[in-house]
This record gives C-alpha cells, structure tokens and sequence, in this order.
C-alpha cells in the first residue's frame, strides 16, 4: 500500500483539472491544483509537495519549464501528462520527470505510476 502524498495537479483545461484532483484525492492522497505553470510553481512554494503531476502544453510557462523551476527550490518527483507532444516532452524532459501518461489518463495509469514513486526502489530506477 503506497504512503498518502501531497500531490500538485496542474492543467490549463479546467475539466481535465478538476478531473485529475478528484482522482488523486481518490486515490488517498491531499492535492491541489493549479492551472498553469506559473500558478503550479507558486501552489508548490506554499504546499511542499511530494509530487507533481502536470500537463506538459500549457499556456506561458509549460509543464515542463514549471517543474525545472520547481526543482531549483527542492526535488520533486514528476508525471508529465500529454495529449499530442510526448515525443517533443521526452526529448526535453530531465531527471525530475520520472513517468510519461498519455491524455486522457486512465485511473488504473496514475495510480501505477504514483506507486512507482513511492515504491522503496524508486529512487533507483529511470522514468
């Protein structure tokens, strides 16, 4: 059984949003969401997250380059979520993405690959 986390949803589309916090919370864990990059750095400065789970095309700040900047503070874990530029995330992505989830995710997906973050040798493994 995985840990309970504090989880920051991000998504410019507010259906997809609203969506993915019902699901985390769902799943057992407290969330927040923001809805966009810039919104996404500041909800994680004030709430310290254990993971970040984020569209990868948003508006201004993508996903991303919010997950770059939330990482200069402390490293946070990081599902990347998108619905056509997967290859173009990959190819960007650093070390803090540890999971890639096609739009629109599935509950059964999520919850793998927050599992894979708790699990004990996840800090061992590639994304």
């Amino acid at each position: 059984m995985s840990r309970r986390l504090k989880v920051v949803v991000a998504d410019d589309e507010s259906d997809t949003r609203e969506y993915l916090q019902e699901l985390v919370a769902r799943l057992g864990h407290d969330v927040r969401a923001a809805a966009d990059g810039r919104q996404l750095v500041e909800v994680c400065r004030a709430f310290g997250p254990d993971l970040v789970v984020t569209d990868y095309s948003m508006p201004g700040l993508d996903g991303l380059a919010a997950a770059a900047e939330v990482n200069r503070d402390r490293a946070v874990p990081v599902i990347l979520l998108s619905g056509r530029h997967e290859a173009e995330a990959r190819a960007k992505a650093n070390a803090s993405v540890v999971s890639f989830l096609a739009k629109p995710v599935k509950e059964a997906a999520l919850r793998a690959a927050i599992e894979a973050v708790t699990a004990p040798a996840a800090s061992g493994r590639a994304g």
